[in-house]
């Protein structure tokens, strides 16, 4: 991922990498802008250090004088320091020093480097205040009143000498070095987020400092509530990565850090290591790695869409860390809570102007002046919260879009899978009218639908080899354009030879199609949304069934006949086009690839799924004839039909929530199950709305059971060989059907739809108790014949029922 920032700030990130980049330190870069962002971030001299021969003379001089400065400053933090632990001591006041002069030399290799600007110290609760107002006794005074900012510390204290920011050096060694009083290390009660273990921090002290590994954690803890509160700068992140780097093989420390410190601190801890490695590229000690891939994937997915967020805030307002705070909450209220306090800062902030200047120095232009510069700092802020909202809700809906599991890649194949499926319900709707009203009778339009059939069967097996050779998205482009152009001559041709070879020929498109549809849903949704992602193209492929025959009874009305709706039907098709040319699908991984799974569980998975199409195959081609020998009219048998395309799209959306409380099999073995039931009811003989009522429990327990049935197979298969465990399912499919059918209609003919329904409905039982014992869990190792390397994965598709 490369930050959206200007090219001056790339520069300085890059020298600060672990180890140094210099290649973006060239004579056409911007220094002044470098300087600019260093300054603000407290890296000049660190920047200076780690690069110092790649920098032009007069960078370099500048930064010697900032260098002379900062060790003024240091010396007088050293000095204060001990002036406070004279003080404290006197008192009697237990206390610790954070952060300053303690960080070297593990965050930093020299003190002189890091900026000097407060002096942190930590008190236990109860001392807290005494020392606070010990500090007030001797000439220092708030810069705030207690608690108009909730933090882990008392109000900062400072002696206003009058000095005051003239635009000069961020090193200035008179600018007053400001105390902060600390009476707790974390701010549970902000944070919503509890940490236990941090009281222990004071017992392990050494001396007047942390012990290193609570050093550590505190670092981290500090680096956070900044984050959160949108403040963090590099310079917190790049004293963590070099802390990191310089410890990565300290086998002693790392085992003390996981000893010491409670799973929960350990898991923020990692979020800000993680943070160090995005940013610049340190090293992590095996516990640190750990630590950093036991992150939940919700914060492993905030890294992958917003690491550098922070980093672009100050050149691209946004509050994106705010994901990362919510993606750790459980509680409801929690989140709300830090919503509104990110989102609807009620909070003025603090003193912004003349900080150090005594009162009685304020003279009225001053404080005029002073007016100014705070009306001036908030119209900035709101502008800023107002920029930030909005990139916040667009950032929100890829967050969501991410941490659902589906992918934006999977929405833009949806998209193009959306054009494709409504454009060929109009056609399909049409075409065998169009047939009819060419003169042709009802054996020869089954031979265009079986020279169709054919065209897929014969091209099921190849077209997985096609695409796993190509990558599933050309395929899909192919399959798109090959199945718009076919459709569109067959629709211009009149002969019946022709009319035969196209649709074979169309046949052959479709099957690619066919063929990529659950690879790449699969590829593009995470193992815990895929049943979602199979549940939501089913469930949108029966509403656009719902509205493509809505249109397509309408459209020749409207354009002026069968022909030019089916060419707009084609139309339609061809916009497919467009996503699909967007589309990124990643390969699967190039190992020693196979096509075509021969494993034990495909072996036993594709026996009941032959079981299952011959149970629903023997029924799905007559329920229009079985109410019709029901006496039950055309209308109502329209309204029957999309009663039940509605119910399908309810069940489907259902499913995700079963599966997940029922498991993956058990979930599917149920409804294969009450598939069955529905089919036994319908062979009670129920009659006018019941039979309607039944029938709708029918198809949407069937359908329902697609997203486990298809997430199944998908998971139990290595991503190399889903475009042939596709092919292989689709294969099964159409024959089970092919024969279903052929059965389905003779038993019917002779015996009856309740004999043919009873026998249906015993079959799909069968199916259902044989799938319950199908194992679910990680891909077994597949024994064939080596194949060409595959190129990726192929989408695939569910058989026409």
């Amino acid at each position: 991922m490369t930050p959206r920032v200007p090219r001056a700030v790339s520069a300085v990130m890059a020298a600060l990498q672990f180890p140094p980049e210099t290649d973006l330190l060239d004579a056409t870069l911007n220094w002044q802008q470098v300087l600019d962002f260093c300054d603000r971030s407290s890296l000049t001299l660190l920047f200076g250090a780690a690069v110092d021969h790649a920098l032009p003379e007069w960078v370099r001089q500048r930064i010697a004088v900032n260098l002379a400065e900062n060790t003024e400053r240091l010396a007088r933090s050293r000095a204060l320091q001990l002036q406070v632990n004279e003080w404290l001591a006197a008192a009697g006041i237990a206390h610790i020093f954070l952060k300053g002069t303690t960080q070297s030399p593990h965050f930093v290799s020299d003190p002189r480097l890091r900026a000097h600007y407060d002096l942190d110290l930590f008190c236990p609760p109860p001392d807290a205040r005494r020392a606070w107002n010990l500090l007030i006794e001797k000439g220092y005074e708030p810069v705030e009143k207690p608690g108009a900012h909730p933090t882990d510390h008392l109000p900062a204290l400072v002696r206003k000498t009058g000095w005051e920011w003239r635009g000069g050096s961020h090193f200035d060694p008179q600018i007053p070095l400001a105390i902060e009083v600390h009476l707790q290390f974390w701010d549970e009660r902000t944070e919503c987020l509890r940490v236990p273990g941090l009281e222990e921090f004071w017992e392990r002290r050494s001396g007047l400092a942390l012990d290193t590994a609570d050093a550590l954690a505190y670092s981290a803890l500090h680096l956070l509530r900044h984050l959160w509160r949108g403040s963090a700068r590099a310079c917190h992140v790049y004293e963590i990565a070099w802390f990191l780097e310089r410890h990565a093989g300290d086998a002693e420390l790392w085992n003390r850090w996981r000893q010491t410190h409670a799973p929960e601190l350990r898991r923020l801890e990692a979020i800000a290591f993680r943070l160090a490695r995005e940013w610049f590229g340190c090293a992590l000690g095996p516990a640190a790695e750990a630590e950093v891939s036991a992150l939940p994937a919700p914060v492993q997915e905030w890294f992958e869409a917003f690491a550098f967020s922070p980093l672009e805030s100050a050149f691209h307002p946004n509050k994106d860390e705010l994901w990362l705070h919510l993606a750790l909450l459980d509680n409801p209220r929690d989140k709300i809570a830090v919503v509104r306090r990110r989102v609807f800062p009620t909070q003025m902030p603090g003193p912004v102007d003349a900080v150090c200047i005594p009162r009685e120095q304020l003279t009225f232009g001053r404080r005029m002046l002073k007016y100014a510069r705070t009306a001036r700092f908030l119209g900035g802020r709101a502008v800023f919260h107002t920029r930030a909202f909005a990139a916040l809700c667009e950032s929100g809906v890829r967050w969501r879009m991410r941490s659902s599991g589906l992918s934006g890649s999977y929405w833009l194949f949806l998209g193009a899978s959306s054009f494709f499926v409504l454009g060929m319900f109009i056609y399909v709707l049409l075409y065998n009218l169009f047939l009819l009203d060419l003169g042709f009778r009802e054996d020869f339009v089954g031979q265009v639908n079986g020279a169709s059939t054919a065209g897929m069967v014969a091209a099921i097996l190849p077209a997985a080899a096609v695409a796993r050779r190509w990558g599933l998205g050309k395929v899909l482009m192919v399959s798109f354009a090959s199945v718009c152009a076919i459709s569109a001559m067959r629709v211009l041709v009149s002969s019946r030879v022709p009319l035969l070879a196209l649709a074979f020929l169309s046949g052959v498109g479709f099957s690619l199609y066919v063929v990529s549809l659950a690879p790449a849903i699969a590829r593009l949704t995470s193992e815990k949304a895929r049943s979602t992602g199979f549940s939501i193209s089913t469930a949108s492929s029966i509403a656009l069934g719902i509205l493509g025959s809505w249109f397509g009874g309408r459209l020749p009305g409207w354009i002026g006949g069968k022909r030019p709706a089916m060419l707009a039907g084609c139309a339609l098709v061809a916009l497919a086009l467009g996503p699909s040319a967007l589309l990124r699908i990643a390969p699967a991984p190039a190992e020693d690839a196979k096509l075509y799974p021969r494993n034990r569980f495909v072996v036993r998975f594709l026996m009941v799924w032959a079981i299952w199409n011959l149970a629903t195959g023997a029924f799905n081609p007559f329920f229009t004839t079985f109410f019709a020998r029901l006496h039950t009219p055309m209308e109502r048998i329209g309204l029957i039909m999309s009663g039940s395309q509605l119910s399908q799209v309810v069940a489907l959306m259902l499913a995700p929530f079963i599966l997940r409380r029922l498991g993956l099999v058990s979930g599917t073995a149920a409804m294969l199950m009450a598939t069955a039931l529905a089919m036994a009811g319908l062979a009670a003989g129920p009659v006018g709305w019941a039979a309607a009522a039944v029938f709708m429990a029918y198809t949407s327990c069937q359908w329902m059971s697609d997203p486990g049935i298809n997430t199944l197979l998908m998971d139990r298969v290595r991503e190399q060989e889903r475009a042939g465990a596709a092919a292989l399912m689709m294969l099964v499919a159409f024959a089970a059907q092919l024969v279903a059918s052929f059965v389905g209609g003779a038993v019917i003919a002779r015996f009856g739809y309740s004999t043919m329904l009873a026998c249906a409905a015993g079959l799909a039982a069968v199916a259902a108790v044989v799938f319950r014992t199908l194992p679910a869990g990680e891909p077994e190792a597949t024994a064939v014949v080596a194949q060409p390397a595959a190129v990726g994965a192929a989408d695939g598709a569910e058989p026409m029922r």
